[in-house]
């Protein structure tokens, strides 16, 4: 079975931000992570169609593979957001410096390993993904 846990990213005074709880794995966080997966999944469904590169969009790609992430506490290396976008590498890192200018995610090195580093969604950035998901299945289930 997976856990679903929701963490918020708390600054401590000096130190980087860690990952904190913000509150306990509850149906309407589980929906919203099985919402995005099912959502990506549509999309990769929906490539076969006229091919990736014709329907792309990484940075939303990412956005969304670092939303469930964040709800179910697995870290996203830049490596693996770089995969999440389906696109060639180079392109996936200017999103993602594009992203993280835009304030949506920021950069956070391994604190065992400083060769790795991790890509984090902002406050506003998550809060603004639940909003829509929020608003995607409202809009899916009243249609």
């Amino acid at each position: 079975m997976t856990q679903f846990y929701c963490f918020i990213l708390v600054p401590e005074a000096g130190e980087e931000e860690s990952r904190q709880p913000l509150l306990d794995a509850n149906e309407p966080w589980k929906a919203r992570a099985e919402t995005a997966s099912r959502y990506l999944k549509l999309r990769t469904q929906r490539d076969a169609i006229a091919g990736p590169s014709l329907l792309s969009d990484p940075a939303w790609d990412m956005l969304l593979d670092l939303f469930v992430g964040h709800i179910t506490g697995r870290d996203v290396s830049v490596t693996s957001a770089c995969v999440a976008s389906r696109r060639p590498a180079t392109t996936s890192l200017r999103y993602i410096e594009r992203m993280a200018k835009q304030g949506l995610i920021r950069r956070e090195k391994d604190s065992h390993d400083h060769r790795k580093v991790y890509l984090r969604m902002t406050e506003n950035a998550f809060r603004a993904v639940a909003t829509w998901i929020d608003a995607l299945r409202d809009e899916l289930i009243t249609a």
